[in-house]
């Protein structure tokens, strides 16, 4: 636990394409941090759905989530100095980028953009960046996130949405929702439990790709004006209420990956004695692998609180072995 004394910026208001962050030192672990606030906001909101995946707006032409990569941008034109005055003043510490949903996916690009850059450039070595992320949004390509995976992990629980959440993603639940001979599994399952399941995804599908295509031009038109490096044209997310056509007129976004090493925090519920008991793991996956299907669960929400992750590895942390008692000299 960061003290207040250790913390040296803290913008708690969001801006358009830029998150709330704060950086700091942590002497004990010797880090220098710099940490970003997931969606928050309406602004985060713009960021986070602007969910595109145009190569003219990404690094050596791989394809990244568009509101992200322009946050990870931002932070890097904006916060640099700050960040090699501090490694300057504590030689031996490294450069940690954490953060959540949408400031993970920030961090995790940030990481990418200070790796490629030559110790000259940043006025410290490269080699000391890292990031972490909790319930990352799929933002970059296949490519970049198997290139990132010795510097750069994702930890993900159970059934996030968030983490599947993009819009080849959007588009395969929407088909699979419609396609689904609900009737067959009304018969099978608890009316109540599936027909609020099914209200609740419907919703999901129809809000987030409306809103999507709403915000999308102010989105652009914003950072079109401030930078001219960002795409003029990006595409935007299929709205649900669009007409069905062929399968060969069906246009189906490129997939986006979580960047770096998966780590997957699986709950197991046993029931003990008629009481439920619930334990978690932590399994650790690939990197480039991909969450492509959205699970139509009742926690695909409440698995992407901060307080929800935090409850899982602490209980993962209880099942850790004990360090060594220190031996007397």
């Amino acid at each position: 636990m960061l003290r207040k004394r250790n913390v040296l910026k803290f913008v708690k208001d969001s801006s358009i394409l830029r998150p709330g962050y704060y950086i700091a030192v942590d002497p004990r672990a010797k880090l220098v941090i710099l940490g970003i606030r997931g969606t928050h906001t309406v602004y985060d909101l713009v960021t986070d759905l602007v969910a595109l995946s145009d190569k003219k707006v990404s690094p050596k032409g791989f394809s990244t989530h568009f509101g992200t990569y322009e946050a990870a941008r931002w932070y890097l034109r904006w916060e640099l100095r700050i960040i090699r005055q501090c490694l300057e003043k504590h030689k031996d510490y490294k450069l940690r980028l954490v953060g959540h949903s949408l400031g993970g996916a920030s961090a995790a690009l940030l990481a990418i953009m200070l790796r490629k850059k030559s110790k000259e450039e940043l006025g410290f070595s490269p080699d000391i960046v890292s990031a972490v992320g909790f319930g990352v949004p799929p933002c970059v390509s296949r490519e970049i996130a198997e290139s990132c995976a010795s510097y750069v992990s994702t930890v993900v629980l159970q059934d996030d949405i968030v983490p599947r959440l993009s819009a080849a993603s959007l588009a395969r639940l929407r088909k699979e929702i419609i396609e689904t001979d609900w009737a067959k599994v009304l018969e099978k399952e608890d009316w109540k439990h599936i027909v609020d399941l099914v209200t609740n995804a419907k919703l999901v599908v129809s809000s987030i790709q409306d809103v999507a295509n709403k915000l999308a031009d102010y989105a652009k038109v914003v950072t079109t004006s401030s930078s001219s490096n960002v795409a003029k044209d990006p595409p935007r997310l299929e709205s649900s209420a669009k007409p069905e056509s062929s399968e060969e007129d069906v246009y189906v976004p490129e997939d986006l990956f979580l960047p770096g090493t998966l780590y997957y925090l699986k709950r197991d519920v046993e029931n003990i004695n008629g009481m439920e008991d619930e334990s978690y793991t932590l399994w650790r996956g690939d990197a480039g692998e991909n969450f492509q299907r959205i699970l139509l669960s009742g926690n695909l929400m409440s698995d992407h609180k901060c307080e929800s992750i935090q409850y899982a590895l602490r209980d993962v942390m209880k099942t850790l072995p004990l360090p060594e008692p220190m031996r007397e000299e």
